[in-house]
């Protein structure tokens, strides 16, 4: 059944979380588009992030985030897989808060750690802030660093022991509740 309303499921979290194939789940079963804004910044740029971040920079590669994130706020109702950085730029919480709904996915570091380090298909796996051998114990730094914003998040999954399909029944389950919300 398709939500009525305007507002974007944001999906925030750290790499491996699970925000792209839970995303596409949750898509699925709430009948949205669905949006992955590296695969999007990627194809426009026509570069891997990685490229993006060695040629062009960190503060160029956060200002298409930004720049992509409020195309999709002025569109709605989509599901939006959020690169990992996407929250600790102020202005893009903002732009979430202000346009939908935003749910952190979560899961320990070593799992991250598993996760990533198994990922040698995705064009993902390079990951310009931690590379893709990092030890857990980068792993839990970045996570802490970016823990407050992260915080911006209404709702959060955690996803350990959780398949794509419960995780995105989750999401299903958060996106009713809010909608619900919303109309009362």
């Amino acid at each position: 059944m398709t939500m009525t309303g305007n507002g974007n499921i944001y999906l925030i979290g750290f790499s491996g979380t699970g925000k792209t194939l839970s995303g596409i789940k949750a898509a699925e079963r709430l009948q949205l588009p669905f949006v992955d804004m590296d695969e999007i910044i990627q194809y426009r740029t026509r570069k891997p992030i990685h490229q993006i971040f060695e040629e062009d920079g960190e503060d160029v590669f956060r200002k298409m985030e930004t720049d992509l994130l409020k195309e999709i706020a002025n569109k709605g109702n989509r599901v939006v897989s959020t690169g990992g950085g996407v929250p600790t730029v102020a202005e893009n919480r903002k732009l979430m808060q202000e346009s939908g709904v935003i749910i952190l996915l979560t899961a320990n570091p070593a799992t991250i750690h598993q996760r990533i380090s198994t990922r040698s298909n995705r064009s993902q796996t390079l990951r310009p802030l931690i590379g893709d051998n990092a030890p857990v114990e980068k792993v839990a730094e970045l996570l802490q660093n970016r823990a407050e914003a992260y915080s911006c998040a209404s709702e959060s999954i955690d996803t350990e022991g959780l398949s794509h399909d419960e995780v995105g029944q989750a999401i299903e389950r958060i996106w009713k509740q809010h909608s619900i919300n919303q109309t009362s």
